[in-house]
């Protein structure tokens, strides 16, 4: 069981705080609440440029990482398609620190032409390397586009094209600035060795005067509406054939999201799972089948997967991965002890994790974006009496042949 409090500054500006005096560091973990799902399709992957844009520097702070050093701690970032999270841990006796240097960079955040050409040039090359010069390094364009028409889920978080980050302006970017990244659509969460009186001063001193103008962001979306089955055929720098198939599913705050991650986790999620055994170890057609559930706030998608051996067919892999998985339902005594050995395995992990105060202040933060702080300890409640055969009516009712999408991968031509 986490304990916290939260409180709101005048400002706007939610507070989590969990007291753990048994450590000896503090985590700051600031989190906006905006992500790849809140831009607009023509200027994609700008959620992605301001992760590396808020360690530019800002009004009374020209260098981060220096800052931090000298105060012995560290900080890095995050971006998805829901939102960003930015954190920093230092010893408890250096915590004004982090303070100060998070509460200027969301006061004023030095965007100049300069800055911004220098991160739009490293933004811009790591696309190229993630998604050109990668095996299945446009998986997720691929994938998103097969599930998504009309909703803002349909590009990945890096972003549609590298091009929209080229051309963005200064006027681009400090307006997205002054829409998100604001006290109304951020959360504060601490975790570690700082009491509540001493996070309350200090978040008074260094964050209460903040006063910039913007609105919480109310996450409204349109959102595609039926299941079509689609397939789809790409060429890729991947060696050997691929077969991806993927069902949408609930989100997070719907019912029969944790039984698909359990459910995914028991088909294909280890090395000695039924997906590995049957098709890699057993028949070898695939050098790797497996499979996961991604559980958004917004989306969830379930994801099965063979990459081929040679000689073996999209078709021959596809057919198989189908056949396994609904042996595997239908056959429910076989999944029994599976399913207690994940169910176990998950909780006992989540429980571990929430020992770490980074692990706790990120998920505090997580669960108040998503509305509920205190889903950190339900979460946990739900993992523990999880029911086998809701999993396993969950996974019947969603991974059916008429919803499925295919994505068809093979080896691109070596040139002569």
């Amino acid at each position: 069981m986490i304990e916290f409090d939260r409180f709101v500054l005048k400002n706007g500006l939610r507070v989590i705080h969990h007291y753990d005096p048994s450590v000896s560091t503090v985590v700051l973990n600031t989190l906006y609440n905006v992500g790849a799902r809140d831009e607009n399709p023509k200027k994609t992957g700008f959620a992605h440029l301001f992760e590396h844009l808020m360690f530019a520097g800002s009004k009374n702070v020209p260098s981060f990482d220096q800052e931090i050093e000298n105060a012995g701690g560290q900080n890095n970032a995050f971006t998805n398609n829901e939102y960003t999270n930015y954190y920093i841990s230092v010893p408890v006796e250096n915590i004004e620190t982090a303070f100060w240097l998070e509460s200027d960079r969301m006061f004023q955040l030095n965007i100049n032409d300069s800055s911004l050409k220098v991160q739009k040039g490293v933004v811009v090359e790591e696309f190229k390397q993630r998604c050109y010069n990668a095996p299945f390094g446009e998986l997720w364009h691929h994938i998103r586009e097969l599930l998504y028409k009309e909703s803002p889920y349909r590009w990945p978080t890096i972003g549609t094209t590298p091009a929209h980050v080229e051309e963005a302006t200064l006027e681009d970017v400090k307006a997205f600035y002054d829409k998100y990244y604001h006290p109304k659509n951020a959360i504060l969460s601490i975790a570690g060795n700082l009491n509540l009186e001493n996070t309350k001063r200090l978040c008074e001193k260094w964050f209460e005067s903040i006063d910039r103008v913007g609105s919480e962001n109310k996450n409204k979306y349109i959102e595609d509406t039926g299941f079509t089955t689609t397939i789809r055929n790409e060429t890729d720098l991947s060696p050997s054939p691929a077969v991806f198939l993927v069902w949408k599913g609930p989100h997070l705050g719907q019912q029969g999201a944790l039984e698909l991650d359990v459910f995914a986790d028991m088909l294909g999620g280890s090395e000695v799972s039924t997906l590995q055994e049957a098709l890699v170890k057993g028949e070898g057609i695939c050098n790797a089948a497996e499979c996961f559930y991604l559980r958004g706030l917004g989306e969830g998608v379930f994801f099965l997967y063979g990459i081929a051996n040679p000689g073996v067919s999209h078709e021959t892999v596809k057919n198989r991965l189908l056949e396994v998985m609904w042996s595997y339902i239908e056959n429910t005594a076989d999944c029994v002890f599976d399913f207690e050995s994940i169910k176990n395995k998950a909780y006992t992990n989540a429980q571990f994790e929430l020992i770490n105060p980074m692990n706790k202040a990120q998920k505090l933060a997580f669960w108040e974006n998503a509305g509920n702080v205190n889903g950190i300890n339900q979460e946990l409640e739900n993992m523990r009496f999880l029911d086998f055969q809701s999993v396993i009516n969950q996974a019947k009712t969603t991974l059916k042949s008429d919803s499925v999408s295919v994505l068809n991968y093979s080896p691109k031509k070596q040139e002569v």
